[in-house]
């Protein structure tokens, strides 16, 4: 289990995931009741600014702490244990066609788990895409056939697990991972020491 989930995440490091431009909420991964800035990323892709952004935040999480963010409104709801079940900002806008970051800090859940990140993007003309949808299910299309992401999309997922590279915990798998490509990189240098070495003893003879 531990390696499917090492190898998950170094294979979302190194090939993005396409949905990323859409509202999506990262890192992809962290680990267990470790410390974490997350960022949502917000572009706007209709031809028209957005104004207001509302993310509720999934179970679990503890020591929710959003960002100041210059030029937009925060405010938070809470359940009756004081526990942040919801973000939201306003009074700012992203031009149609550019994107920002919102970031807040929180404690991941102590055990392994799958954070569902469901965000609300409200548009300039009052209209809001829910970015709730379950990333399994069918997308909507258009008339033309072609994906329709103007009124729902899929929400992203953060994993909880143990040993996540460079979130606060660093397992085994990653330490193993950090000593092989020392250890190659050393073979390296070597080999071309040896062959400098070489190079210059025959030039010699």
């Amino acid at each position: 289990m531990k390696n499917r989930a090492f190898i998950a995440v170094l294979l979302i490091s190194l090939f993005p995931f396409l949905a990323s431009a859409h509202v999506v909420v990262k890192p992809s991964s962290v680990g267990v009741a470790s410390f974490q800035t997350f960022t949502m990323g917000v572009p706007s892709e209709k031809p028209l600014a957005t104004v207001a952004l509302r993310l509720v935040m999934p179970a679990g999480l503890q020591y929710v702490s959003p960002t100041v963010k210059p030029g937009w409104k925060i405010t938070m709801k809470k359940d009756s244990a004081g526990n942040v079940t919801e973000i939201d900002w306003t009074g700012g806008r992203i031009p149609a066609g550019e994107r920002d970051d919102f970031t807040f800090s929180a404690k991941a859940p102590p055990t392994e788990t799958s954070l569902s990140w469901k965000a609300y993007q409200t548009y300039a003309d009052g209209s809001i895409v829910n970015w709730d949808n379950d990333p399994a299910a069918k997308q909507p299309t258009d008339a033309s056939g072609n994906m329709d992401f103007s009124k729902v999309g899929p929400y992203s997922v953060t994993s909880v697990v143990n040993d996540v590279v460079g979130a606060g915990n660093v397992g085994p798998r990653a330490s193993e991972l950090s000593t092989f490509v020392l250890a190659v990189a050393a073979l390296a240098v070597a080999g071309i020491a040896l062959a400098r070495t070489r190079k210059l003893h025959h030039a010699h003879k």
